[in-house]
């Protein structure tokens, strides 16, 4: 028989998981939407910076302007690569996203004073590390696909976004390129003629559609993470403490992907584990759990191709048990 108390609870923590990450993701697809209907995103792409260096700088700065976090950035990265932003600057905001935003650092400053050392060092090394990836994934290339049949419009091959499809616009009677929810064209604007009342069509439509596509994958997400939580023993953590700095940052880094935490987490949830575990593996835990969690991890599936996205993972995972050992050893 079904333990109802127990089922309660877990709806509880369902529930709270959610309400903490569905209207940072709803937040995203607007903003997200709203570049796409309302402005005019070629003049402002354009403007970004070609440079690998300086285009990964200003994208680990976005987050202060556009604080959306690990969930909302993901659908606005696919927007901005789309129109072709640089692709450094595209994947150096991904990875700064969950901590150099306003909102986390705000949050996470109101912790108990002792953690600041711990934010301090968590911060920065989230910016140099979403610097250092922007810089790895520059070689990327946008390769234009030339049309086969003359007269049609041609598409940008993005190497890190999985392939698109071809929609109907109601109002226009002419096919407007798509991929993974997003209505695009290369080069020109397919909405810049259109009416206040066709425009505001689509942008509802865009978000419902973008809301689906990314809702249902991150509630299921959610789901297993908060199954997992729940029902897995959680006492065998403690039996590790008196292990090594490595076991304890590989452990912690493990067990940061499953807990829905989503963004930035608070430091204070560590509190009680500060005299028994290293310093590295809780930034280890602070750093890996806001970018790669059950929670984002489908995000990133269904908007990135598998290759970058294992190349990534791999090469973010290296980076953030590379500064917890160096804090274990050195900052200490």
């Amino acid at each position: 028989m079904i333990n109802l108390v127990a089922f309660n609870l877990f709806l509880n923590l369902l529930g709270s998981a959610l309400l903490l990450s569905l209207p940072w993701l709803l937040l995203g697809i607007i903003i997200s939407s709203t570049f796409l209907i309302w402005t005019d995103e070629q003049k402002w792409v354009a403007n970004f910076p070609r440079n690998r260096l300086l285009s990964s700088l200003v994208g680990s700065a976005l987050g202060f302007l556009l604080p959306l976090g690990a969930f909302g950035s993901v659908p606005l990265v696919r927007r901005l690569l789309l129109q072709g932003a640089p692709i450094p600057l595209a994947v150096s905001f991904l990875v700064a996203a969950p901590t150099l935003n306003i909102f986390a650092i705000v949050r996470v400053l109101s912790s108990r004073q002792s953690q600041y050392g711990l934010i301090f060092l968590c911060i920065s090394f989230s910016w140099l590390m979403a610097i250092v990836m922007g810089l790895v994934f520059s070689p990327y290339r946008l390769a234009r696909q030339q049309a086969e049949e003359e007269g049609e419009t041609a598409l940008l091959n993005i190497p890190l976004l999985r392939s698109g499809a071809l929609i109907m616009l109601q109002s226009s009677m002419e096919a407007s390129p798509r991929q993974g929810g997003l209505v695009f064209a290369s080069g020109v604007n397919p909405v810049a003629d259109f009416s206040w009342r066709q425009k505001l069509h689509l942008f509802g439509r865009n978000i419902i559609e973008e809301f689906q596509e990314f809702g249902g994958v991150l509630v299921i997400g959610t789901a297993i993470a908060c199954g997992i939580v729940f029902f897995f023993p959680q006492a065998w953590l403690l039996q590790w403490a008196g292990l090594g700095p490595v076991r304890q940052t590989i452990l912690m880094m493990g067990w940061s992907f499953i807990l829905p935490l989503g963004n930035f987490s608070n430091p204070d949830l560590l509190a009680p584990l500060g005299e028994q575990f290293w310093r590295g593996s809780m930034v280890a835990f602070l750093l890996w759990g806001s970018l790669f969690n059950l929670q984002t991890i489908g995000l990133w599936l269904v908007t990135l191709r598998l290759r970058p996205l294992s190349y990534l993972v791999v090469l973010v995972g290296l980076s953030v048990f590379l500064f917890a050992m160096v804090t274990n050893y050195y900052l200490s």
